[in-house]
């Protein structure tokens, strides 16, 4: 969409409107972040956007929100609305039955450990309405495996927006620069852990 829309100056249009609101403009950006995100659409450039509008705190918070407000709605939604539609498009994904049987063992531990590989955010928050688990050792699976991993990306639109702003102090840099490879380190530490053990449990992630 970007090669033929002007998507960036839509995303900046939407930066500054919901930075008028202040606080507000939080929460209001968390639930754009969850429209797009149940409509199955990439969500990592409005996550980037966050750290760049908020700053880290306030942009860490929208993400989450809107992560909490897309995952509750599309887990409810294949679980008690639309079942057997998504059943029927899950059968066209062999990974789901290995997925659904580690989760039938081994509960919330699979879905936070999935929640830190690179599996599509989207459409795995309709496949685990589908399985048995409990919606909200879903839900607190979901947040603390997502964590890491966005506060990465809302960090390094933090750092985007010091690198716009213009000149700095050269240390300020390099304090920034560390920082974003110490989360990057963590992160990628975190998925091959989480792979591995998603591994012995029967997934491949």
């Amino acid at each position: 969409a970007a090669r033929f829309l002007p998507v960036m100056e839509w995303m900046e249009t939407f930066r500054l409107w919901s930075k008028g609101f202040g606080v507000a403009g939080i929460f209001i950006y968390g639930a754009v972040f969850a429209l797009v995100s149940i409509a199955l659409l990439p969500v990592l450039p409005l996550t980037l956007l966050a750290g760049f509008t908020f700053g880290l705190v306030g942009g860490l918070t929208a993400i989450m929100f809107g992560i909490a407000l897309s995952s509750a709605f599309c887990f409810l939604f294949s679980r008690y609305v639309a079942r057997e539609t998504v059943s029927r498009q899950m059968e066209r994904y062999p990974r789901f039955h290995a997925m659904d049987r580690a989760i039938a063992k081994e509960g919330w531990k699979i879905v936070g450990l999935l929640r830190m590989c690179p599996v599509p955010f989207g459409i795995t928050n309709y496949l685990y309405g589908l399985t048995a688990i409990p919606f909200w050792h879903y839900m607190g699976a979901t947040l603390i495996g997502m964590l890491p991993g966005n506060i990465m990306f809302v960090y390094l639109g933090v750092i985007g927006k010091r690198t716009a702003e213009g000149p700095r102090d050269p240390l300020e840099y390099v304090a920034g620069g560390l920082a974003l490879a110490a989360l990057v380190v963590v992160t990628l530490l975190l998925r091959r852990m989480a792979q591995r053990a998603a591994a012995r449990a029967g997934v491949d992630a």
